[in-house]
């Protein structure tokens, strides 16, 4: 009988050893819309949850047309709507100025899946529209802990 238990716990130790490691899903994907055209982007900057590990593809940006005024409308699916995440924009004014990226919009976990990036006003045009979903870990900001940037997914807006 005791000889049966050792042969147990010893088969248990050997599969527990053997079982290879649990594959993590692949990295969503976010949705960028302009009129009826949607283009799915792949995260350029995507990391674990602690933050520990990150890769990035510099291929990841998508690209859109848009006239001056139209806004791009963002779609992200669970895995990032379930997560704090927020909308970054930079554009041109309709004056040919240079605006630096600014945060435009920011979700907590489950409120929303879906923004409309617009530029401020009517005549500005959007150049760059980012999702940018937050991570487990706090850095101590200007204002208090931040969360740091878990992914980033961007979409590039060629003047129409």
């Amino acid at each position: 009988m005791r000889t049966l238990v050792l042969a147990a716990a010893a088969a248990l130790l050997v599969t527990g050893c053997s079982a290879e490691p649990e594959t993590p899903p692949p990295p969503p994907s976010i949705d960028f819309s302009v009129a009826a055209k949607t283009v799915s982007a792949k995260p350029f900057l995507y990391c674990t949850v602690e933050i520990n590990e990150c890769k990035r593809d510099t291929t990841a940006q998508v690209k859109l047309e848009a006239a001056p005024g139209t806004p791009v409308r963002v779609r992200v699916p669970k895995q990032v709507a379930d997560t704090p995440w927020s909308v970054v924009i930079q554009y041109r004014t309709a004056a040919g100025e240079q605006r630096e990226p600014e945060t435009v919009a920011t979700f907590g976990p489950g409120k929303q899946d879906t923004f409309e990036a617009k530029p401020p006003a009517a005549g500005d045009q959007l150049q760059t529209v980012e999702v940018k979903q937050a991570g487990g870990k706090l850095v101590q900001g200007e204002s208090g802990p931040e969360a740091v940037t878990r992914g980033v997914w961007s979409a590039a807006v060629e003047p129409a």
